[in-house]
């Protein structure tokens, strides 16, 4: 099985490259209605795939045993060829496969006819053997093995969290705003405060630190532009001495109503380029709607990319939340919000109840990525379209 074992591996590394940037970051397959049964066949094979990796690198199925390897791989080609057919309707809309995407097809279908040869010769001896499963690893590095066994471990997660996602869509509110080729960051909080409250702790760089995880430092600098508005330093420390400078200033600004703002860093250690967002609040009965929606492009290529779309803006949609949910409890009255929801451990705490799939408590800040357009937009905000273009 030692043959099988590397050529499983080699297909189990192209097909996360395939999934990772052409499914998901590149194609948005999950985000469009129409790629939908394809994603579903895509689901299937995350969990064919987890027990090819477990059984390769520990098992070994001998006499009638045989049979449950036999329909393993008999579903795989099944739902292959499934998914080839799919995706011809799933993919029109695009123009058809990415050629990139065409060419690693190709090649991983090389690779699994080559690997299913592999097995087949390995195995075909064992059908004499009395029936038995036995855990007899193939005579390769243990390193390899424990890696292959992660990837059965990560596929078989992926599995339960693609099946999981294809059965429960996001909540109407949240849906009507997803575009399959919007990511803006967009979060929102009700705060039981007045809206001048809330617009001097959001607006007074002395207090805007003291809630916002994002920013250690913000200070106004000397020079303004011809509309009077003062440039902006940002500093965020990342620990162990390192801190990312950036900049900002705003383009547009009706006090208690709304704020347009433009930000970036020439710090390479920043990912961001240059970006663009708008704040805004409305007096509501029970306090102020507080809403933000903002975007930026990134450096460093097709890695920086790859990096924000699966790292950094997820982790920045949640550090915003993170801070509006903490501005909304210092607000409402909690003075202890601030210094308490600070720490970073407290926060990883939250990133990881998050990737868990907890939901936000009821009345608590929201975020999402999406368009900035749905009709969560209260009336008056409403009229006044969100354009964040960086």
């Amino acid at each position: 099985m030692d043959a099988s074992f590397y050529l499983l591996l080699a297909i189990g590394l192209l097909g996360a490259l395939d999934v990772v940037y052409f499914h998901i970051y590149r194609c948005r397959l999950h985000l469009r209605p129409e790629c939908r049964r394809e994603v579903l066949w895509h689901t299937v094979r995350h969990l064919i795939y987890a027990l090819q990796f477990l059984w390769v690198s520990h098992l070994r199925f001998h006499g009638a045993a045989l049979l449950l390897l036999a329909v393993l791989y008999a579903v795989d080609v099944f739902v292959a060829w499934a998914d080839v057919w799919e995706e011809k309707d799933s993919r029109a809309s695009q123009g058809g496969l990415p050629r990139g995407e065409y060419l690693m097809h190709v090649v991983l279908s090389l690779l699994v006819g080559l690997y299913l040869l592999s097995t087949f010769h390995a195995v075909w001896p064992d059908r004499l053997l009395p029936t038995a499963i036995l855990v007899a690893p193939p005579a390769v590095p243990a390193a390899l093995r424990a890696f292959m066994t992660l990837m059965g471990v990560v596929a078989l997660a992926a599995f339960v969290h693609d099946l999981h996602r294809w059965l429960s869509p996001p909540p109407a509110r949240v849906a009507a705003d997803r575009e399959p080729l919007a990511r803006r960051i967009v979060v929102e909080a009700l705060i039981p405060a007045p809206v001048e409250r809330v617009w001097e702790r959001s607006q007074t760089p002395e207090l805007h630190t003291g809630w916002d995880l994002r920013f250690s430092h913000i200070r106004y600098l000397p020079e303004q532009d011809e509309r009077g508005f003062h440039r902006m330093e940002y500093r965020t420390c990342l620990g162990f001495g390192l801190e990312i400078a950036g900049w900002g200033r705003y383009l547009q600004n009706a006090p208690l109503v709304r704020s347009t703002f433009e930000f970036g860093s020439e710090d390479p250690k920043s990912l961001i380029t240059h970006g663009r967002g708008v704040w805004l609040y409305e007096r509501r009965p029970e306090g102020t709607f507080f809403k933000t929606v903002f975007d930026y492009e990134t450096r460093h290529g097709v890695v920086g990319e790859l990096l924000d779309f699966y790292v950094f803006r997820p982790l920045m949609q949640l550090a915003t939340e993170w801070s509006f949910e903490t501005l909304r409890r210092w607000c409402a009255g909690d003075e202890a919000a601030v210094a308490h929801r600070r720490s970073r451990w407290r926060f990883l705490v939250f990133l990881c109840s998050r990737a868990l799939g907890r939901h936000p408590e009821p009345g608590a800040a929201r975020s999402w990525l999406g368009s900035g357009r749905a009709p969560t937009l209260t009336p008056s905000a409403a009229h006044a379209p969100v354009e964040v273009v960086p």
